[in-house]
């Protein structure tokens, strides 16, 4: 091989080795963003099972606000946030749906079913406050019936939150385990590569170039001062070496052939 594709093959290595961690990495990180994927949309339904548990309690305070009311005037602010706060509920839960992976979506259709009795409870409280009286609606909603549904409705959302938490808590640790593997694999590999590499380039430029290259400038100084019995090393190799070696075992040829015809000149004189 000449040097230059010495040369080629330890950048070639080091290239391989370079590819080899990048690829590692790479990797690594993929799974690090898709659980940190999984991590967000967790964490965005474990926020929206919160923000409905506030729109629960945000409807019942209204509902108490008209149960209060003395007139149906005083009681139309409290209808008309109830109302708004119910549609709120009920776009919480169509944003929340595409979120909810399959195991949760038995759970979670419960969670809807509750909330669509829930409104029928509370739209017919505020129907009443408005069309009949604040105390009709008082009959209505603030009775045991009403107090059961809102608490089995809060008590199931509250169960899907706390899945949604303990998932959090598992792609955390998952999570942070994919960073300590990525820290160590990439380490491992780059120190490896390092060792592998140096190594390869330690032999190439030593063995294989360094030392012959001495060796060989050696002895074209032994010839140069007249030692034309040093043996001229590396001849039969096929790269640039070799052919400086062949160019001065020509030279040294020569020299012998000058010093042949030098001593056969003295001896016919």
């Amino acid at each position: 091989m000449k040097i230059r594709g010495k040369i080629h093959l330890i950048v070639g290595v080091m290239s391989l080795i370079a590819l080899a961690v990048t690829g590692m990495a790479l990797t690594v990180i993929t799974q690090y963003n898709a659980r940190l994927v999984q991590f967000d949309n967790a964490s965005d339904r474990a926020f929206n099972g919160e923000r409905l548990n506030r729109l629960v309690t945000a409807v019942v305070m209204e509902a108490r606000g008209i149960y209060a009311a003395p007139t149906v005037e005083k009681s139309k602010p409290f209808a008309e946030g109830l109302a708004k706060n119910l549609d709120k509920i009920d776009g919480l839960l169509t944003d929340w749906r595409p979120l909810v992976p399959v195991e949760q979506r038995p759970a979670f259709d419960a969670v809807v079913k509750r909330a669509a009795e829930f409104r029928t409870f509370r739209t017919e409280t505020a129907r009443l406050s408005q069309e009949v009286s604040p105390q009709a609606a008082n009959e209505q909603g603030n009775n045991d019936l009403n107090r059961a549904n809102r608490k089995a409705f809060q008590a199931e959302i509250d169960a899907i939150v706390e899945t949604d938490r303990a998932a959090l808590d598992t792609i955390q640790n998952e999570v942070n385990a994919i960073e300590s593997r990525m820290i160590l694999m990439v380490l491992l590999t780059a120190g490896f590569g390092l060792v592998i590499g140096t190594g390869t380039a330690f032999y190439i430029g030593t063995k294989q170039l360094s030392q012959p290259i001495l060796q060989l400038t050696g002895t074209m100084k032994q010839l140069a001062e007249g030692d034309l019995n040093a043996t001229v090393p590396f001849a039969g190799r096929n790269d640039e070496i070799g052919e400086m070696a062949s160019a001065v075992e020509v030279f040294k040829r020569n020299g012998l052939a000058v010093r042949r015809t030098e001593r056969t000149g003295n001896g016919a004189a």
